[in-house]
């Protein structure tokens, strides 16, 4: 089967099917999942496992992760077959990947009863030779210390597991560590360090799940019941069951998930929820099929992957289910996290994450960005999902709102991974942002990031990004005046407010420089995208110098309301009409807000990612370390500390890596060790 996945018009777009009325339990959706990946993939491999499709070869996790849809489905050689072919990383010491050894022991755990002898063997060497040192699970890298938490979460689910599967006590006993060390973060934070990632918080959760499903330690079952119930309950509360997706802010955010379409947690709530979650995965079977996909639009990497989810072993609590089905409008949720990452103008820090619903839409800020920020990390400081239309029937009737600053780049760029092609994982963004939300307003401030020193440039500029793939702004006013649609310039000073379906915002753009010159506001659109261009700079080419850059602000104040609220677009733009506002630098950036109702101040130092203060009519912001509409603080596990500490336990010789390269130094962070306890 090929898919198109290509941009096509919005006159093209073909009805969607009915739900099918079999599918109402999880058992029955994933029994049909995995039974339509089986055809379809059935295509990609000959009867010895070989890829047989044009292009680049699909990877050993994507055929580990596809096997148990051939295993359970009558063709088990075929299964067998596919994961035999798998080729897992070779180093000096054994095969690993944090990605393939995992799933790996993932089938050994789940379908050993179809694995064939050989395949069975195999897959226990390449656990075993992945649950040592370096390269392997216990690696330093994969601690719960502020960074990627779904790679160590597999490594945890892989070490109990495996060291189970195969009789390694000393393995087992460093997952539940690991499970020990995650339980004290979510002790002292709101939430892990990726947070509400759409793409990598339901792989969090599928190898926690695993570990709760599949061990026989009493203790690891426990820990890992009690961290799933916590991540699925901050998962289910920034979900919006009038929409039937996930809302921001959301770090790690690739395009599919800025765009609110078929990411990881799309799939995963479609499992567990069926058609009041969009879209369904069952989407990638349509010929027809003109969702954003990530890995640039490929089809056998999001068949393989759904099939993983598909098959998880999920443990939601009551509290999860209840914030599942209903929401008490308007509804907050709140929650601290932490960053890991070291560098001068990025340093480990804490963090906040706010998530404000109302039946319409959702506002997700999070204070800064996860880990280092810049070009593609992917986090979202400021998005809105919202609906088009009174009643969510499609994910076409869905819209999103999202910032990046960007250097000449434009949203919906293509890149291709042979045989598809589609938008690029990835739309880099080049500053820093600072996030203040109270209710339906968020103020974003933000500053190129230094690295643009080093590199010569023509263009860069903020930009409020609208996803439009399915139909733009109904309604456009720019300083009070109409517009026949998304086009043209705007001057300083004035609102930009439009109607998009049910939703009403109102942007104020806060940009100006002591050295690159006035900023011009343009309002741009492409084929899928229409979106505020608040141009920082634009000229010949040149490396801006650091004092430059720091003199360089941006940002943006948005306003959201839902169509009930006003009589009229135009009534809601003379009521914004009324605010005032105060920006300038001296020492700090000190921005002022006012309107009715509201007075927000901020001193924000460009060399910190902290403000020196935010307060919202004169009382300092707070930042609860959980804090969920209806739902009690003793619905939620680890608030109160463990009686049990964490151990002191020092396993590692040096923190060097596995895979050190020259020329790499993400891959050889610096290190010094003291006491070893």
């Amino acid at each position: 089967m090929e898919s198109t996945l290509s941009n096509r018009t919005k006159s093209q777009a073909t009805p969607l099917p009915r739900p099918e009325a079999e599918l109402s339990s999880q058992e029955a959706r994933t029994e049909a999942y995995l039974r339509q990946a089986a055809e379809v993939a059935r295509l990609w491999y000959d009867d010895s496992g070989r890829w047989t499709r044009p292009g680049v070869p699909v990877e050993a996790r994507e055929r580990y992760w596809i096997a148990p849809a051939f295993l359970r489905n009558g063709a088990g050689a075929l299964g067998n077959a596919v994961a035999r072919m798998a080729e897992v990383e070779q180093y000096s010491s054994g095969r690993f990947n944090i990605f393939t050894t995992n799933i790996a022991i993932s089938l050994l755990a789940q379908e050993s009863d179809h694995l064939e002898p050989d395949v069975y063997s195999e897959l226990s060497a390449i656990a075993r030779e992945g649950l040592g040192f370096k390269p392997g699970n216990r690696q330093p890298d994969f601690q719960f210390q502020g960074f990627n938490d779904n790679m160590p979460a597999k490594a945890t689910m892989g070490l109990i597991l495996g060291g189970e599967l195969l009789g390694l006590p000393d393995a087992v006993e460093y997952g539940i560590w690991n499970l020990k060390q995650l339980r004290a973060m979510l002790t002292r934070r709101g939430i892990n360090s990726e947070f509400n990632s759409p793409t990598y918080s339901p792989l969090s959760i599928r190898a926690i799940s695993e570990i709760a499903e599949f061990t026989c330690n009493e203790e690891a079952r426990e820990l890992a019941l009690n961290i799933e119930a916590r991540l699925w309950i901050d998962l289910a509360a920034r979900f919006h069951p009038e929409l039937g997706v996930l809302c921001g802010p959301g770090s790690r955010c690739y395009t599919a998930d800025n765009v609110a379409q078929l990411t990881c947690a799309a799939m995963l709530f479609w499992f567990v929820l069926g058609d009041r979650a969009t879209p369904s995965p069952m989407r990638l079977f349509d010929p027809e099929c003109d969702l954003v996909l990530h890995h640039c639009g490929s089809l056998t990497f999001n068949v393989a992957q759904a099939s993983y989810l598909a098959t998880g072993h999920y443990h939601i609590p009551d509290a999860a289910w209840q914030l599942l089905e209903r929401k008490p409008y308007p509804f907050r949720a709140r929650a601290t996290f932490e960053s890991g990452h070291r560098s001068p103008t990025f340093p480990a820090l804490p963090g906040s994450i706010d998530t404000y619903m109302e039946p319409d839409f959702g506002i997700g800020c999070a204070s800064s960005p996860y880990s280092e920020g810049m070009v593609n990390s992917g986090s979202l400081c400021y998005q809105v999902t919202y609906r088009r239309t009174p009643e969510v029937r499609s994910y076409r009737e869905i819209g999103t709102v999202f910032h990046k600053m960007l250097c000449g780049e434009e949203p919906g760029m293509l890149a291709e991974v042979p045989p598809y092609r589609g938008e690029a994982d990835y739309l880099p963004t080049w500053g820093r942002s600072l996030t203040i939300p109270v209710g339906r307003t968020a103020l974003v401030l933000t500053q190129p990031h230094m690295a643009l020193a080093e590199r010569e440039i023509c263009k860069l500029s903020d930009a409020v990004i609208f996803s439009a793939h399915w139909g733009g702004a109904d309604e456009v006013l720019v300083g009070g005046e109409a517009r026949p649609g998304w086009c043209g310039d705007a001057q300083p000073g004035e609102w930009i407010v439009c109607r998009r379906g049910r939703l009403l915002i109102g942007l104020r753009p806060l940009a100006y420089s002591r050295h690159l010159g006035q900023p011009v506001i343009r309002l741009r659109r492409n084929e899928n995208y229409e979106w505020l261009d608040i141009g920082l700079y634009e000229g010949a080419a040149r490396k801006p110098t650091r004092e430059e850059l720091s003199l360089c602000f941006g940002g943006f104040v948005a306003e959201h309301a839902s169509v009930d609220d006003y009589p009229s677009l135009q009534a809601f733009a003379e009521f914004l009409a009324q605010a005032r506002f105060g920006d300038y630098f001296w020492i700090t950036r000190r921005v002022r807000y006012l309107r009715s109702g509201l007075d927000l101040e901020v001193s924000w130092d460009p060399c910190a990612l902290l403000p020196r203060y935010a307060t919202i009519n004169g009382r300092l912001l707070e930042s609860p370390m959980v804090e969920i509409d209806g739902v009690s603080s003793g619905e939620i596990p680890f608030t109160d500390p463990p009686d049990e500490p964490v151990p002191l336990f020092f396993p590692w010789r040096d923190f060097t890596l596995g895979w050190e390269a020259p020329g790499k130094p993400w891959n050889s962070p610096p290190w010094a060790i003291g006491d070893r306890g």
